[in-house]
């Protein structure tokens, strides 16, 4: 690498910084590439955008799109096969949901400490949905994720409906039984929690989780024309986000092209991954993370809309829970509300 991609350029006009942290949040958070490439690539458009003498916004286009396209350039279909839409790596998405597991816990330890005192007074029922939350938190965040991503939608599904069922468990236990103290537990407790959540996913390599998910053999080369032709299909579906009838359609298109040649699938069309990226990579990869993030998205800004109607339905100005939902609040609404605009505007401009 050279002297000018390991140092970040000084850009000309203000737009171009902006430019140049929106590149590089699409490209690391969308395509998972080798280290070294986002300075390499930011050095190279410096160049381009000072011999041109404009922003790098009107030379090279919009930073998501030239994102895409330094991906599907320099970045090698292998490793790219890996990926899912979410631009992680196998095994990252549970790692990082640890993470942010601890993070919840920290928070929600600091919250409980500033609201109700150093010592808290827990039931069975509190220590238990504490435990589910937890459980619910990696499950969303990690779990799932990674079951998809790695195309077993049968143990994706089961998954699903486990977590359903952990979310309607932890709010009865919340809501609905009697709780009765049994026990005092040190607000601080929970930082512990938390920090071994964090560090639990930090130390873990996202390869070493990778392993968990991908069961028996998923990581191997489909043995058979049958078999191939069916990861193809749950590939397309789980990792990269085609409708069923799409991923349906693609299979059997490429079981009449073996037909016709006689010839077998990792033959004529290579390794399964590689081929499934192949058919995925085209403009409509774009609106299909888009839609990917639709549901999680909408579901935040309804638990946000909840909040909101909360605080409006029964205001408690002396309560310490109160200000801090509220002033929580507004950077969650801005978040997710932000998140849907931009996702609305990538369906608008793939249309």
């Amino acid at each position: 690498m050279t002297r000018a991609a390991e140092q970040r350029p000084v850009w000309t006009y203000e737009d171009d910084e902006r430019w140049a942290a929106e590149f590089e949040l699409a490209l690391v958070g969308h395509h998972n590439p080798p280290p070294g490439l986002v300075g390499e690539v930011l050095a190279e458009v410096y160049e381009i955008a000072a011999e041109a003498g404009r922003p790098v916004r009107e030379v090279v286009g919009e930073p998501d799109t030239y994102a895409d396209t330094v991906a599907a350039e320099r970045i090698s279909e292998t490793r790219r096969s890996a990926d899912g839409l979410d631009g992680f790596a196998p095994g990252g998405r549970f790692t990082a949901g640890l993470v942010w597991a601890g993070v919840q816990a920290v928070l929600f330890g600091i919250v409980l400490w500033v609201s109700d005192g150093f010592w808290l007074a827990a039931g069975w029922p509190d220590l238990m949905g504490g435990a589910l939350l937890a459980v619910v938190s990696v499950a969303a965040s990690g779990v799932l994720p990674e079951l998809r991503a790695a195309a077993r939608l049968r143990a994706w599904r089961i998954a699903l409906a486990m977590v359903c069922v952990l979310i309607v468990t932890t709010a009865v236990l919340f809501v609905a039984v009697p709780s009765e103290p049994l026990v005092e537990v040190p607000a601080p407790a929970l930082f512990g929690i938390g920090a071994l959540l964090a560090v639990a996913g930090l130390q873990l390599s996202d390869e070493r989780a990778a392993r968990w998910f991908l069961g028996r053999g998923a990581a191997a080369e489909p043995v058979g024309d049958d078999e191939w032709l069916e990861r193809l299909e749950t590939l397309l579906r789980g990792r990269h986000g085609y409708p069923r009838a799409a991923a349906a359609r693609c299979r059997e298109e490429a079981r009449d092209h073996l037909l016709a040649s006689g010839g077998g699938a990792a033959d004529e069309f290579g390794p399964v991954e590689v081929y499934a990226l192949r058919l995925a990579d085209n403009p409509g990869r774009t609106s299909r993370a888009a839609r990917a993030q639709v549901i999680p998205t909408a579901f935040m800004c309804l638990l946000g809309a909840g909040w909101v109607y909360d605080l409006l339905a029964h205001p408690e100005p002396g309560s310490v829970w109160f200000w801090i939902k509220a002033v929580l609040l507004v950077p969650v609404v801005w978040t997710y509300g932000s998140t849907l605009l931009q996702i609305r505007s990538r369906l608008r401009r793939d249309a």
